[in-house]
């Protein structure tokens, strides 16, 4: 959205849906990032199952959207649920060293992944903001 070209309503809603969707979705990560750790890991184990049930219901779906959305679904549950899975099995020999390394790359993978939701809803905010700012001159 340029100062010098004329700016439609529609790419002004697009980017002020998206700011917001982006915006709410890292802080819910950087929530859940939180939560997949608390109470020895149980909280962790259970959101992600949780989140990889619904996503396999979504996979079985004739939309393709659906089938996306579902796999990222599961991958995401899984990916809650190593923080517990690591502090629960970490006395394993092989395994606990396995899951604690893969648990931190999870957890920094939630972080990064929030950080840039965060970031792209606050980039889209300011052009919705500039956009409705041109409309009203």
């Amino acid at each position: 959205m340029s100062d010098l070209e004329p700016v439609g309503g529609k790419d002004i809603t697009n980017a002020g849906v998206r700011g917001v969707g982006a915006t709410a979705g890292g802080l819910v990560l950087f929530f859940l990032r939180g939560l997949s750790s608390a109470f020895g890991g149980i909280l962790g184990v259970g959101l992600g199952a949780l989140s990889f049930v619904v996503g396999a219901s979504s996979v079985g779906s004739h939309s393709k959207a659906d089938k996306v959305g579902g796999s990222i679904a599961m991958g995401a549950g899984l990916v809650l649920a190593l923080p517990g899975l690591a502090r629960w099995l970490g006395g394993i020999p092989l395994v606990g060293g396995v899951l604690r390394v893969a648990a931190g790359l999870s957890t920094f993978a939630i972080g990064a992944g929030a950080l840039g939701l965060v970031g792209y809803g606050v980039y889209n905010l300011v052009k919705f903001v500039k956009g409705i700012r041109s409309h009203r001159s």
